[in-house]
């Protein structure tokens, strides 16, 4: 609660707070990404010296536009040598439209490296679209009784996704995946808790009810897709029994590493009897074949590739030694056909397109990435000053862009702006858009992000020796986050360090935060438990400001156990059962502050500020500061004297006597048009006498990237 004494001591300290967050900011924020140093060509702007790669190349061949390579390795050895004849210019490695079927992946070393006068880069030529897929292409079908078809494939290929047409194929599954209820449908249940046998062992088996499954007679390869524990995270196992008897699913391999519990929804895939709808598919690995149950017009007559590869592109530098892969860029391809591994650590995958260890300086820009098992893009062991930008996702198995490492080997002062990504998280469940589970000094800013079953943006500190810190996360435009887990919020953070990080979460657009979880009985609760920016286990030092955040089921912002939290200028809309959600797990939690924030929202029962255990009157959790907000309940109910308990201290009017809000407004804050999203505010709105800056809406999102400018400074990150 605020205190009385020693106010001036008490601003003086707020102060200091809002020095250090500012500083942070402005030290780690950016203009724009307009212009890419390492992208542009040689100062005294020569044309670059250019290698050419075309479907009908060879390579053999001169690399010259009249006679072209065939691959993208035969490229780069053919850059290898222009440099090693001193070659120091600009070198444009040009692919020619058409479909590239990896082999292998391409690697870069330190060898492969250009300069900021003379970068290398491999781009798409004009003229039509330019695919490089990490798959082998099916042929040769024919049809074989009850409407399946047949088409052989090599033997030593062995392979878990299978794209037809512009989409993937299922593969065969009990019980059948439901198309007109994609997430809630097509599940099974698990019955009772099968915990670890010890802490840190794997889960070796769940149960199953009774009368849920039939009698498989070929488990071989079978696998079961199960959300474990508390719904967080899906785990893909192989299976090495069922047990009728026990109703037992028997764990081959490494198991699970979480337990299973009653309610936990899964279904099984991979075994040839399930191979009974349209849209489905079977490897069967000892005739050598693919069998597939046609669901699109024009079957056969379409394209279809097994996915081999799961990674296409790997920058490999060797930072231990000062070694790293420096200006390099990736621009205008199509990324397709990557598959998944079997993971094991669901919260550190290693799939990706294309991976970045020991980067420096270099760029993927202006890509499409669909119909990948992994992630796009991953960064790791030291990569430094790389950007992910004006890219185009969607489909993916996974998320898009992943950050990897502890604080000494983390990716750090990276950017990932102004792309697109939707329908992420289709395999792998706890993935993000942009996914920092250890990096600090990221730039994270204008891109979409939408449609994910778990977070948009998620920042993990996980203890000392794995940092998330001033990292900037501003102008993203968050649609429909956290579709399929529970406990978790559309920007998320994570703070085990207990200590300031310098994050800043500022001027996101955030609407439609869901959550999901299934009851022991078996029943699929959505909307649930989430919430718009989750500063979650201790999470301190953040600036959150400047936000719109509508439509979540337990509020806009949850603070839990962290300290020196400033919430402000935010536009918090419509939680359905909280706005606004302060959960303290000890005396850490101090000194969060809640100011110049609008609040509206709808529903009378709900609870404007909701404090775990909220009896305890004297806990920390309470805001150090709440004062000059604006609040308003759409229906024109009073909070002033309205009787319902809708904060710690009771009705809002005890609250206000607590010496809370002293300066705020109960009104109308006047959105130009709430219903269509519009949150702007007319001139009159009463939020701006209480210091309301308006929220630039307009830049938000890859358009508003458009219009910021140039960088501010020398990098890319205009830091």
């Amino acid at each position: 609660m605020p205190t009385t004494h020693a106010p001036g001591l008490r601003r003086i300290w707020y102060l200091c707070v809002s020095l250090r967050v500012l500083v942070g900011l402005w030290c780690v924020t950016a203009s724009s990404f307009l212009e890419y140093p390492n992208m542009a060509h040689a100062a005294n702007g020569s044309a670059p010296t250019s290698v050419t790669v075309a479907p009908t190349g060879d390579d053999t061949a001169a690399g010259t536009e009249g006679e072209p390579l065939a691959t993208l390795a035969g490229a780069r050895d053919a850059v290898r040598r222009l440099r090693g004849r001193g070659v120091t210019g600009a070198v444009d490695v040009v692919v020619k439209p058409g479909t590239y079927y990896l082999a292998e992946p391409l690697v870069l070393g330190p060898e492969d490296s250009g300069t900021a006068e003379g970068p290398t880069t491999y781009r798409a030529a004009a003229g039509g679209r330019v695919v490089l897929s990490g798959g082998v292409p099916i042929s040769g079908w024919k049809k074989r009784e009850g409407g399946v078809w047949a088409a052989a494939v090599p033997a030593d290929l062995d392979f878990r996704l299978l794209r037809v047409g512009d989409r993937w194929a299922t593969r065969a599954r009990f019980p059948n995946y439901d198309a007109k209820n994609p997430r809630t449908g097509g599940w099974l249940f698990a019955d009772g808790i099968t915990p670890a046998p010890a802490p840190g062992s794997p889960t070796t088996f769940m149960h199953y009810r009774t009368g849920d499954l039939p009698a498989f007679a070929d488990l071989s390869g079978a696998e079961v897709h199960v959300f474990i524990a508390w719904g967080w995270v899906n785990a893909i196992v192989p299976i090495a029994t069922i047990d009728p008897v026990q109703n037992r699913i028997g764990f081959a391999g490494k198991g699970a590493s979480q337990d299973t519990r009653a309610g936990n929804r899964y279904f099984i895939e991979n075994v040839r009897e399930a191979l009974d709808a349209p849209g489905e598919w079977f490897l069967d690995k000892y005739k050598g074949e693919v069998l597939y149950i046609p669901d699109i017009p024009g079957f056969p007559n379409v394209p279809v590739a097994a996915s081999r590869l799961d990674t296409m592109i790997r920058f490999a530098g060797d930072p231990g030694a000062g070694r790293f892969v420096e200006h390099v860029n990736i621009a205008g391809f199509h990324f397709t056909d990557t598959t998944h591994t079997i993971a094991q650590e669901y919260y550190t995958p290693d799939d990706a397109c294309v991976q970045m260890s020991g980067a420096r300086n270099c760029e993927v820009r202006g890509c499409e990435f669909s119909w990948c098992g992994g992630y796009a893009l991953r960064l790791s062991d030291r990569s430094e000053r790389c950007v992910f930008a004006s890219n185009r996702l969607h489909d993916m198995g996974q998320g898009g862009v992943i950050m990897l490492g502890d604080t000494k080997s983390q990716a750090h002062h990276c950017a990932v702006v102004a792309n697109r990504l939707v329908r992420l998280g289709l395999i792998y469940k706890h993935v993000a858009g942009v996914y920092i589970t250890s990096g600090c000094d990221n730039y994270v800013a204008h891109n979409s992000i939408s449609d994910v079953p778990r977070y948009a943006v998620s920042m993990k500190s996980q203890g000392e020796e794995r940092l998330s810190h001033r990292n900037v996360v501003e102008f993203n435009d968050i649609r429909r986050a956290n579709l399929e887990t529970n406990d978790t919020g559309a920007i998320e953070s994570l703070g085990y360090e207990r200590r300031d990080s310098g994050n800043v979460i500022r001027h996101n657009m955030i609407l439609d935060v869901v959550g999901m979880i299934t009851t022991p009985d078996g029943k699929i609760e959505t909307p649930y438990f989430s919430w718009g920016i989750y500063l979650d286990d201790f999470s301190s030092g953040t600036l959150i400001y400047g936000n719109i955040v509508a439509r979540t089921p337990t509020g806009g912002v949850c603070i839990h156990g962290g300290k020196n939290n400033v919430v402000e200028n935010n536009i918090l809309v419509e939680g359905r059962d909280r706005q606004v959600h302060l959960h303290p797990e000890d005396r850490t939690m101090q000194n969060n502050r809640f100011v110049h924030n609008i609040v509206a929202y709808s529903r009378p029962e709900a609870e404007l500020f909701y404090l775990f255990q909220s009896w305890k009157r004297n806990q920390p959790g309470r805001f150090s500061e709440c004062d000059h907000n604006l609040y308003w309940l759409t229906t024109g109910a009073d909070l002033k004297t309205l009787g319902t308990k809708n904060t710690p201290d009771g009705p809002f009017a005890a609250w206000l006597a607590h010496g809370f809000d002293a300066h705020s407004l109960v009104a109308d804050p006047k959105f130009i048009d709430a219903g269509a999203d519009d949150f702007r505010l007319a001139p009159d709105s009463p939020a701006f006498s209480l210091g309301f800056k308006p929220i630039p809406v307009e830049l938000i999102g890859p358009d508003g990237w458009v219009q910021r400018g140039r960088p501010l400074g020398p990098d890319p990150a205009g830091r």
